[in-house]
Formats: structure tokens, C-alpha cells, sequence
């Protein structure tokens, strides 16, 4: 087993340009491929679920409720004669699923790379997410979509977390960790 140097920060040695990525990175990363993912798997539910949406959000708006109750779920469907327009749910789910998941993608890419502003892009565009996410909460959403909606949540912070803990940055940043570790050498 080899000795590791004070040139050696978490199995990254910046001074000799070791492109080796520490494992919050590579946990990191695998975080966002779950994220998109598992977020994937849920706009295929909310196309497969689409009357289960619509008729939550009847329940929650009175007028809808009132045609829900008394002509049934294809007259909201088909609305033409109600003075009402329900929401659209599988192109807006589609839509952004597809955007969130390419700007991911390409970020990821940076961020493997070493590109500072690539992590605080992707915590920017996965906090934004989140809050939309809680936004979409508050609707009044099917139990399922809820629980689907916070686990999303939860790997979306988890992947914020380990792009910004301190093995991370020290990939980010090779020379502040060489200079960290020189200060600590000279100190002993």
C-alpha cells in the first residue's frame, strides 16, 4: 500500500494534474442520474395517471368539483360547454422533465471536468427545482405523486450536499488544496 503524500488530497493529487475523481464526486453525479431518472419514472406516471391529477384538482376547485359530481370526468375532459379550462399536466411534465434533465446532463459533464461553475449551476437549477417541487405539493396532488415528489426532493439535496462537501472542492479548486496541504506541512 503506498504512502499517501501531502500532495495527495483524497486520492487526488492536483499537482501532478491526477484527474482521479473523488467518490463525493462520483456519488454526486450518480445522485443527478438517479434524479433524472427516478424523475423520468414519474412523468411516465402522470401520463399513465392523468384522471387521477385531474380529478384531485377537481376536488380542490369548486366549479370543477360541481361538473365532476354531475357530469362525470370526460365533461372536464372535454369542457367546451363548461366555462372552465383544467390544467394541463403531461406536456408541462414532459416539457421540463426533458429541459431539467439535458441542463443536467451537460452540467454534469462540467462538473466531472472540474468546472466550479457547473456545481453551483446545478445546485441553483436543483433548489429551483425543489421549490417548484413543493409548489406542486401545495395543489393538492394524489398521495402517490406527494411521497414521489419528496423522495425527488430528498436525492436532490442529497446530491447538492455531497457536490459541496470538502473532497469535492478540492477537485474543484487542485491548487487551494495543494497550498491547504502545504500550510499543514510546514505547521507540523
Amino acid at each position: 500500500m503506498s504512502e499517501r503524500t501531502s500532495e495527495q488530497v483524497d486520492g487526488v493529487s492536483p499537482a501532478y494534474g491526477d484527474d482521479r475523481r473523488p467518490a463525493t464526486l462520483i456519488w454526486a453525479t450518480r445522485l443527478i442520474g438517479l434524479l433524472v431518472v427516478f424523475s423520468g419514472v414519474v412523468v411516465l406516471l402522470v401520463v399513465l395517471r392523468h384522471d387521477d391529477l385531474l380529478r384531485s384538482w377537481a376536488e380542490g376547485n369548486p366549479s370543477a368539483r360541481k361538473i365532476l359530481h354531475t357530469e362525470g370526468l370526460e365533461a372536464l375532459k372535454h369542457p367546451g360547454e363548461f366555462d372552465i379550462k383544467p390544467p394541463h399536466f403531461v406536456a408541462p411534465a414532459l416539457t421540463l422533465w426533458a429541459v431539467v434533465a439535458a441542463l443536467l446532463g451537460v452540467l454534469t459533464v462540467f462538473l466531472r471536468n472540474g468546472f466550479e461553475w457547473a456545481r453551483i449551476m446545478m445546485t441553483i437549477l436543483l433548489l429551483v427545482t425543489a421549490v417548484a417541487s413543493v409548489g406542486g405539493i401545495m395543489t393538492g396532488p394524489p398521495a402517490l405523486f406527494i411521497v414521489l415528489t419528496l423522495v425527488a426532493i430528498v436525492i436532490g439535496i442529497a446530491a447538492i450536499v455531497s457536490m459541496w462537501l470538502p473532497a469535492t472542492t478540492r477537485f474543484l479548486h487542485p491548487d487551494r488544496a495543494r497550498e491547504l496541504a502545504r500550510l499543514r506541512d510546514a505547521g507540523r
